[in-house]
């Protein structure tokens, strides 16, 4: 019998396990964690692999390879790892720090996401301001404070109802000297702002209210119906976007 409660305890050390709870806090770390249920305070979880499911009335720490969260966040929310895939609810600041971002969600504070990729999906609300970083970036949510970020490519489909900066550098080429960046705008620009990048393209179903300085190497061409009256084009002449 005591041989099998070592193996037991070090099993779980390693692997972590499949927890069903309601409790004041919640610290947990191994090579695979699954998580599920109701915490008062604080989340801290560290493991290869992630899945958390939950209510957390305090702050939320996740760091891992991979995570995939389902949670409702009433504090601070901070992700770390190489694949990260969040869907829930956060009221305080949350950040993401991944090789590959994938975020759906209602997020009450200010939001920065560093990645290789990123991925802001459909749905997405945000209410404060989001600072993003990102190799490559499609965001599809919706932004009330200000959105700035700095690129390789992005694709913006969402609405920005506070004003956007973006601004886009890839380089190819020999000795990688070409920006061949591109940023492409399908979605509502409400209060103007900046995008710089080698080519900005605008797509059926963009709009902008406001003053938008496009900074590209040629002028953007625009879809039919188009109202371009509050684009305001430079030209970059060589200049970095950032």
């Amino acid at each position: 019998m005591k041989y099998v409660l070592m193996t037991a305890a070090a099993l779980t050390a390693l692997v972590g396990e499949t927890a069903f709870a309601q409790s004041r806090s919640v610290d947990m770390s191994g090579i695979v964690v699954d998580w599920s249920g109701d915490v008062e305070g604080n989340g801290e979880f560290s493991a290869a692999a992630i899945d958390v499911n939950g209510t957390f009335g305090g702050n939320l720490v996740l760091s891992g390879a991979a995570i995939d969260a389902r949670a409702e966040v009433g504090g601070r929310l901070t992700a770390d790892g190489g694949a990260i895939d969040f869907r829930g609810s956060v009221t305080g600041d949350a950040e993401f720090n991944g090789g590959a971002v994938d975020v759906e969600g209602e997020f009450a504070a200010d939001v920065e996401i560093n990645a290789g990729a990123a991925e802001v999906d459909r749905g997405s609300t945000f209410s404060g301001d989001v600072v993003i970083a990102a190799g490559a970036l499609h965001f599809a949510g919706r932004v009330e404070g200000r959105l700035t970020a700095d690129v390789g490519d992005a694709e913006f489909s969402g609405v920005a109802s506070g004003p956007i900066e973006i601004n886009a550098e890839r380089r190819r080429g020999m000795f990688n000297r070409r920006d061949r960046s591109e940023v492409t705008i399908s979605g509502s620009i409400e209060a103007g702002g900046a995008v710089c990048a080698h080519e900005v393209i605008f797509e059926t179903g963009a709009s902008v209210s406001g003053t938008l300085t496009v900074t590209a190497d040629e002028a953007p061409d625009y879809p039919a119906g188009f109202d371009s009256a509050n684009i305001r084009f430079v030209e970059r002449g060589g200049e970095e976007c950032r």
